[in-house]
């Protein structure tokens, strides 16, 4: 499904969905005098269409895939055994770790970690419980095995350590102005070596690197590069209310995403679609 020549078959159903994004857009901005959101919603819906037609072959309008999505929600949250179903006697002593359950997994399902993979995890940490000697042999083997030292820094064994992405991505030394955005002088006209896979070096790390590395890599940049494209092309944004200064400050949720809503003053362009 992630294979290059898979993502070209879907070619239509990507530009019809990403055709749907702009409409509405331009509708909103329509029916509320030129203000409108980004719509994270809607470019959600724009995936949604594409990977149902990647996934199974079938078209959905925009209408029918947001129906959809409040269902397949309430499915996962709801799709367990209940054994108060069975021995109903037990119901006033699980009803509140039900109730508590019920309202972690909705907090899993809205910040998008999909079932399977938390099935495949609780089934890989059972099996672990039950073996704890492969447990210990795995965390022997994802230790460090002698001190060392790493751009200078002394690591010693048994650390804990976690990468600070900002320190690379606005380190002066790696990147010239890292704090101006600008794109196409960085990479387009060559002034910048840095590869999103980090083949040569961990300059910039959107997607990981080395064998763990997102398979949805090719996927996802077909999209991104689609749709903001499109945008651009279609919509011009300004910032709303007029002359003001974005927030670009971030809360950690799934991602990091906007801690406000983005919201802009957009006005239809004449490019061709």
């Amino acid at each position: 499904m992630l294979s290059s020549s898979r993502i070209k078959d879907c070619h239509s159903s990507r530009s019809q969905a990403v055709d749907k994004l702009i409409d509405r857009l331009r509708a909103e901005a329509k029916a509320n005098g030129g203000i409108g959101s980004v719509l994270k919603s809607a470019c959600f819906i724009v995936f949604y269409i594409v990977l149902l037609w990647m996934c199974f072959g079938i078209e959905m309008d925009e209408e029918t895939v947001e129906k959809m999505d409040p269902i397949t929600k309430n499915v996962l949250i709801t799709l367990d055994t209940r054994i108060n179903d069975f021995l109903p006697i037990l119901r006033p002593v699980i009803g509140e770790q039900r109730k508590r359950a019920l309202q972690v997994r909705k907090q899993q399902v809205h910040a998008v970690v999909t079932n399977t993979t938390a099935t495949v995890l609780e089934w890989g940490i059972a099996q672990l419980i039950h073996n704890p000697d492969i447990q210990s042999k795995l965390f022997d083997e994802i230790k460090t095995t002698g001190a060392t030292t790493v751009g200078g820094f002394n690591i010693p064994i048994d650390p804990n350590l976690e990468i600070f992405f900002p320190g690379i991505t606005e380190d002066p030394k790696i990147w010239s102005n890292p704090e101006k955005f600008n794109p196409a002088d960085r990479f387009y006209l060559g002034k910048e070596d840095a590869h999103t896979t980090g083949v040569t070096m961990v300059k910039m790390k959107p997607f990981g690197a080395g064998t763990r590395i997102c398979p949805g890599l090719t996927m996802a940049t077909v999209h991104i590069h689609l749709i903001l494209a499109r945008m651009v092309q279609q919509i011009e944004r300004t910032s709303y209310p007029p002359n003001s200064n974005i927030d670009f400050s971030g809360k950690f949720e799934f991602t990091v995403v906007m801690s406000n809503t983005l919201k802009a003053r957009i006005k239809p362009m004449g490019g061709i679609r």
